[in-house]
């Protein structure tokens, strides 16, 4: 997650500008639309997209971005807590 922070201001009216990277960064362009919500006291804009062909060409490219390794844990050895005979061995049931 690539997080870029910055102060701006509210003028008289309410209104904010969001700055120049963020919404390129977004892929926010002029006539562009975004949902407003209130998480606590945490105020989250995040952009609608129409187009969800290309919201899903961006998020592609981005989490392709994040170089994340395969998981590497033993898959046999999580199945095991799947397994009756081992829950009912952990709880003592015979």
């Amino acid at each position: 997650m690539i997080i870029v922070m910055e102060e701006i201001n509210i003028d008289k009216r309410g209104r904010l500008v969001l700055p120049a990277s963020i919404r390129k960064h977004i892929g926010l362009k002029e006539g562009g639309r975004v949902s407003v919500r209130l998480d606590g006291f945490r105020v989250v804009i995040e952009p609608v997209f129409e187009d969800l062909e290309e919201s899903v060409k961006r998020w592609r490219e981005m989490t392709l971005g994040f170089h994340a390794k395969p998981f590497t844990e033993d898959i046999q050895e999580n199945w095991k807590w799947m397994s009756r005979e081992y829950a009912r061995r952990k709880l003592g049931i015979h």
